[in-house]
């Protein structure tokens, strides 16, 4: 392994408060080979830590958290693809928790910690753990802006030294260190990062694993992109400079979470560290669902209970902090389509010799027995508006498929939503007031078919 040299000048990428650009290199990156450093992909889970400093969440409380251990090992099914999830140690409530989460006894997830970079904290987990937990995640904040500006040390020789004290007693300990180079996509990657690294394996005897985190999003996936921001490049970087075992952590604050985690597994990472939802801070962590959903495709289902996701969003959103309804994979609006166009598609899909047309996925995928695919707008058209009363109907009678399109009630139906939706014309103004603005409920439109079958029967 060679010695690289740590760089005793400062190396800043300050973009002056402005959207930071990208340089763009000649050729793409190269992808590692395969190796036990690489393969197999793994996911990681950071809900109950980073994912608990959501803005939005004054407490993840105790009994939520134990739900959540609960149903992530529901989803990972004994597939050991969800390897791991941390947690915090410092409050009391930390220390409860651990300790009922270690209690479940279950293979996978397997309950990882958080620490920072200094002794005691390493020794607290040691007294709290009685030796249960075998590996810690602990902070080494390390682009020259954590380390001088934040940090406060006086050189980059001085971190090194200070990040190793924990290193070496979690060793002493039995206990493999994860260290998170927090900050990694605005660090010196040759004059500090990869020096750091063959110094720590050096010393830990290849023991040590780290994680490479995009603390503030500012990473891309695109293999032609220089480092530190290109993802790809990053990643390739290190591991051809050190053999280091890689994971990946992300934040969206530039929308790439999810594109920079699945870049940062094919060119080398073994894992990536996602929250549910993307909880966390400023716009959050890469999303474990849309990681999960696009490991699927990429590398295979390993034998996933996807069904447990959709129980994952009801306890988050019940018990934690509101899920997105258009977050994809587990939002509640993810397969309501309010177009026309889009509803005809949908209505014709069923039985249809090319599978579907207008969803990505069967919501059955997810569990997702009755769901109402169509809202009724001022963009729907008569498809919509059929399967809705139909459905409508069918709930209140048990009859099916009372409407179809070429009823007149029907089409009488749509001219009013229409109607409702282009307002009244006012002819001293000449411009239409007092359009509706929101969505026609299912009952509203059930209520209006009732009426104009009771007035087609008297006529």
């Amino acid at each position: 392994m060679p010695d690289n040299k740590v760089n005793p000048n400062k190396v800043y990428f300050d973009s002056k408060g402005k959207i930071p650009t990208v340089a763009v290199e000649g050729s793409a990156v190269q992808v590692p080979d395969k190796s036990s450093k690489t393969h197999p992909k793994l996911i990681t889970d950071t809900t109950l830590r980073d994912g608990a400093q959501d803005p939005r969440v004054a407490l993840f409380h105790n009994d939520a958290k134990l739900k959540y251990f609960d149903l992530l090992h529901q989803l990972d099914n004994g597939t050991g693809c969800i390897e791991a999830v941390e947690v915090f140690i410092y409050q009391k409530r930390d220390i409860w928790t651990l300790e009922k989460l270690l209690e479940r006894g279950y293979s996978y997830p397997q309950v990882t910690t958080w620490t920072r970079a200094i002794p005691k904290d390493i020794k607290a987990l040691i007294d709290i753990s009685g030796g249960k937990i075998k590996e810690t995640g602990m902070l080494a904040s390390c682009s020259d802006h954590h380390i001088f500006d934040k940090m406060g040390f006086r050189s980059k020789d001085e971190a090194i030294e200070k990040y190793l004290a924990p290193i070496l007693t979690a060793c002493e300990h039995n206990i493999r260190p994860r260290v998170h180079l927090e900050d990694a996509t605005k660090a010196d990657v040759q004059g500090w990062v990869i020096p750091f690294i063959e110094r720590v394996l050096k010393e830990t005897g290849g023991l040590a694993r780290f994680r490479i985190c995009d603390t503030v999003g500012v990473g891309i996936p695109d293999p032609y992109v220089s480092i530190p921001f290109g993802i790809p490049r990053l990643v390739s970087t290190i591991i051809m400079n050190t053999g280091a075992e890689l994971e990946f952590h992300g934040h969206n604050d530039f929308g790439m979470a999810t594109a920079n985690s699945m870049a940062a597994l094919a060119y080398g990472c073994k894992r990536v560290n996602t929250a549910f939802a993307g909880l966390g801070e400023r716009t959050g962590n890469t999303p474990l669902e849309q990681v999960l959903a696009n490991y699927i495709r990429i590398y295979g289902d390993p034998g996933f209970k996807l069904s447990a996701l959709t129980d994952l969003a009801e306890l988050i959103n019940r018990e934690v902090a509101p899920v997105i309804v258009k977050q994809p994979i587990v939002g509640s609006d993810i397969f309501t389509t309010h177009a026309g166009l889009h509803q005809t598609g949908v209505a014709r899909q069923s039985g249809a010799p090319g599978g579907l047309i207008y969803l990505p996925y069967d919501p059955l995928v997810l569990g997702r027995e009755t769901l109402e695919f169509n809202r009724i707008g001022s963009l729907s058209g008569m498809d919509g508006i059929v399967a809705v009363i139909n459905r409508q109907w069918e709930m209140a009678t048990g009859e099916k498929g009372r409407f179809n399109i070429t009823s007149r009630i029907v089409k009488r139906i749509y001219d009013y939503v229409q109607d409702a939706y282009d307002g009244n014309l006012d002819p001293v103004q000449n411009k239409y007031i007092n359009p509706r603005t929101t969505f026609f409920e299912g009952s509203e439109l059930l209520e209006m078919a009732k009426r104009e079958l009771a007035t087609t029967v008297k006529q």
